[in-house]
């Protein structure tokens, strides 16, 4: 334990340089100087691919990243610009001025080509515009975010059931199955769409809708003794009859969901004793199933009950480590083991640092691998950027990473001999 904790700062100081040397340069170049918005499409080295297609998700995602960076400290580096350009593009090209809401995907230069509504893309459209305006101090973008929830609200909302997910143009429920369905994916980002709204506005309003996602989430979402999250759900949250998701847990959404709720209940002043038994459940269970103790790491999929490892029912890539889930196991753990001080959770986010530092940072051209194998940490793609990948989950793992082991007192610890270098792959 002392000795980890001794690493803390080392950890800390890796932690942050990549975030301000690596990631967030990479996607810098991503901002479109002729059309506005993003190119996401983007190869290893940040050169872009073929599509220039702009969608909603990953314009927002962006957005969201550059305007938190600035936040966070890095005020130098002209993010602040670059997400203000984001937000004049999704108000300007993405925005549907005759039904309301965003599109789905535009082209290049912001024509439509998808026109759908769903809840999924409005809810991080929101996410984007209330950090922009807490950012930039921006009143504007504040009252889009609330024009664009007041819409959600209008056209999606389901009583006490939360939100339909998916529409056509003129909000109209899509046709079954999709229209009425309900997902853990969609409501888990309404989660954090709410936690940043209502934190933002302290209106009343937001602050109700952020108890309804959250009380769904944790009652009818994870399961009542095995405390896992299932994926899929029919509109009255009873499970779908899909075996494949019946029988399959998202480690990475199980991770996400855990450290959002513990933010939800502290926005809310509510007390964190009576969601502790879910929430850590969430995390042991991830930790038990679908984390590689012998190499750090955490599994894609995988079932909900028994190790990933052998689960022969579900397809090999299972096993593959995706940037993203690694990023929220990095934010669960650390912040299980600030709150309970067991050293088990502490254990696992020093293995899990070392994964991402070792195999899921690209040292040598810069941001995370999208997936590498589940031993030898090997890239499976060489993409960076696409429909969806971009820069949130590893930068906000990041902050949320420094956050936490400042407020633990932690300060960036000098590298030594071993550490030195922005190539090194190891503390």
């Amino acid at each position: 334990m002392a000795r980890i904790r001794s690493r803390l700062p080392s950890i800390l100081r890796h932690a942050e340089r990549d975030l301000a040397e690596n990631v967030l340069p990479f996607w810098a170049r991503a901002s479109d100087g002729e059309h506005g918005g993003f190119i996401t499409h983007l190869d290893r080295d940040g050169r872009r691919l073929g599509t220039t297609d702009k969608y909603l998700v990953m314009q927002a995602r962006l957005v969201w990243t550059f305007a938190a960076a600035h936040r966070h400290g890095l005020t130098r580096h002209g993010y602040l610009a670059l997400a203000g350009r984001g937000v004049h593009f999704l108000l300007d090209k993405m925005w549907d001025r005759e039904h309301g809401g965003f599109f789905w995907i535009v082209g290049r230069d912001g024509a439509p080509l998808d026109t759908r509504k769903r809840a999924y893309g409005q809810g991080f459209a929101i996410y984007a515009l209330a950090e922009y305006a807490a950012a930039a101090g921006d009143p504007r973008a504040l009252a889009w975010a609330e024009r664009t929830f007041d819409l959600l609200i209008a056209h999606a909302a389901d009583g006490d059931l939360g939100f339909r997910e998916e529409f056509v143009r003129d909000w109209t429920p899509a046709p079954p199955p999709l229209g009425e369905r309900k997902t853990l994916d969609t409501h888990l980002h309404l989660l954090e769409m709410l936690i940043a709204l209502a934190g933002t506005t302290k209106r009343e309003a937001h602050a109700a809708a952020l108890t309804r996602v959250l009380d769904i989430l944790l009652r009818r979402v994870v399961h009542g003794r095995d405390r896992y999250a299932a994926d899929l759900f029919d509109r009255s949250w009873r499970p779908s009859d899909d075996w494949r998701h019946r029988r399959r847990v998202n480690y990475g959404h199980d991770a996400e969901l855990a450290w959002l709720a513990l933010e939800a209940v502290d926005l809310l002043g509510r007390p964190r004793i009576e969601i502790r038994d879910r929430v850590l459940g969430l995390i042991d269970h991830a930790l038990a199933y679908g984390f590689d103790r012998t190499r750090g790491g955490i599994a894609h999929y995988g079932p909900p009950a028994g190790a990933v490892t052998h689960a022969i029912y579900l397809n090999p890539a299972r096993l593959a480590k995706l940037w993203w889930p690694q990023a929220e196991m990095l934010v669960a753990t650390i912040e299980a083991y600030r709150w309970t001080g067991r050293a088990r959770y502490l254990v696992a986010f020093e293995k899990q640092f070392e994964w991402v530092w070792r195999h899921q940072v690209d040292h040598e051209a810069g941001d995370w691998f999208e997936a590498v194998t589940w031993r030898e940490g090997r890239p499976l793609s060489l993409r960076k950027g696409h429909d969806w990948k971009d820069a949130y989950h590893q930068s906000r793992a990041w902050m949320e990473v420094s956050r936490r082991l400042r407020a633990m007192g932690i300060r960036p610890g000098e590298e030594t001999a071993e550490s030195a270098g922005a190539g090194s792959r190891s503390l």
